[in-house]
């Protein structure tokens, strides 16, 4: 099944078309002037496309493709179905505004990506193939369009919710676990290609005899660490905790269905069938512990296995830093002494910063005390700071004006006669 070609997603596209056009009367003209602006084709030449018919369906095709949570989607269903007007009347601009779209790498096709469940051989015959072909084909109607712009929000929702129960910047989640964030699995399938091509994730393939998929997904902005076999370890136990994570839940149900039932079949007088019902809850509370007990075994080993990771890359860093010391000829004491200034200036700093919050910042109300602080702050100063006697030029008894200045001194500059040495 192609995305977003499932039961009921024709009334989805028109909803979310509705929502992002909004109440304008021209959509619901087929006769519009404006409509048939926008829905016309363009001319053969690429320099006569009108930029804001370009801008316009750009804009609206991406968001309604976030609006339908989709990061992919057929190009025939864009192109015929999600525009459809009444009366058969779709946008003929839109194969141009995909092939504009693609050449501005807003969008990828997914044939043109590599899917990182197949075979390491089978990659390489596909990068070498992907690599040889020299000029982009046209967009068919058979294509599957990827939206990378979309792919890429997805991808830094994903970081941030798994930052939430991650400490490390790096995650391992099972393929269940990646699918749970997309609308259906064609749509991750199409996403996690993306971000496999791009650094972003790693594909995880367990043990043939019971195959486990999984993602290695990257919290950070960097690009994602080649797959180890701390990863593979973790990908089973977080593959075990969600099938005990499930199998507690359907004890949950049972257990609170047996009590039901028991009380029930009490109240009616039926005390066999409420001895029995009260026998089979009990027997699903054990299972349920016992069940809580290894959950809780597990939930710990991976929590050993993020901290034994995090002591890793701390061990990598000090060692990295000694190696750079040596380099430097920079020795222990050095560095202590370094260390020690830098402390006895902090806590420098936040005794500064305590005084100063400490300070009431109405403890000069009027400018009296005012005055009367700077008169100390002056006093201090004349006591700290030697008297330099300073000889002010005479100022001459009659003051006169700029220009009578400036007259004068231009005067007794051409009285001065210069002779020849």
């Amino acid at each position: 099944m192609a995305s977003g070609e499932g039961a009921g997603a024709g009334v989805g596209w028109e909803a979310a078309v509705r929502a992002e056009v909004g109440a304008v009367a021209w959509w619901d003209d087929p006769d519009s002037a404006d409509l048939r602006a926008r829905f016309k084709a363009f001319t053969g030449q690429r320099s006569d496309w009108p930029q804001p018919t370009v801008l316009f369906w750009k804009d609206l095709l991406l968001r309604v493709a976030r609006r339908l949570r989709v990061c992919s989607a057929p190009a025939h269903l864009v192109t015929s179905a999600w525009f459809a007007r009444p009366g058969g009347l779709t946008p003929l601009c839109l194969p141009q505004v995909l092939e504009e779209m693609r050449a501005d790498g807003d969008i990828l096709l997914k044939s043109e990506l590599i899917d990182p469940s197949s075979r390491s051989l089978h990659q390489l015959v596909r990068r070498v193939s992907l690599m040889a072909i020299g000029s982009r084909r046209s967009v068919s109607q058979e294509d599957i369009l990827v939206f990378k712009l979309l792919v890429e929000e997805r991808a830094a929702d994903i970081a941030r919710q798994l930052s939430d129960s991650h400490w490390t910047s790096t995650c391992v989640v099972t393929i269940s676990k990646f699918n749970s964030f997309f609308v259906d699995r064609e749509d991750a399938h199409v996403a996690l290609c993306f971000l496999t091509q791009y650094g972003k994730a790693r594909y995880l393939s367990g043990r043939k005899q019971d195959p486990i998929e999984g993602v290695k997904f990257v919290l950070t902005a960097s690009q994602v660490p080649a797959v180890s076999k701390l990863d593979h370890d973790t990908l089973h136990l977080v593959w075990t905790e969600e099938k005990l994570q499930g199998q507690l839940d359907v004890l949950d149900r049972r257990w609170e269905i047996s009590r039901r039932r028991a009380l029930a079949s009490f109240k009616s007088g039926d005390k066999q069938a409420a001895y029995r019902y009260v026998r089979q809850s009990k027997l699903f509370s054990q299972s349920r512990s016992r069940c809580t007990q290894l959950l809780e075994r597990i939930e710990e080993v991976i929590s050993l296995i993020a901290s034994a990771e995090s002591n890793k890359k701390v061990y990598e860093a000090i060692q990295i830093g000694i190696l750079a010391m040596k380099d430097n000829n920079v020795s222990i004491d050095e560095v202590s002494i370094h260390m020690k200034e830098v402390d006895e200036l902090v806590a420098a700093q936040r005794e500064v910063d305590a005084v100063l919050e400490s300070v009431p910042l109405q403890s000069l109300d009027d400018e009296g005390d005012i005055e009367e602080e700077f008169s100390k702050l002056e006093a201090e100063l004349q006591d700290d700071i030697p008297h330099i006697h300073v000889q002010e030029p005479m100022a001459p008894s009659n003051e006169e004006s700029p220009d009578e200045e400036v007259e004068s001194l231009s005067h007794n500059m051409s009285s001065i006669r210069l002779e020849p040495i």
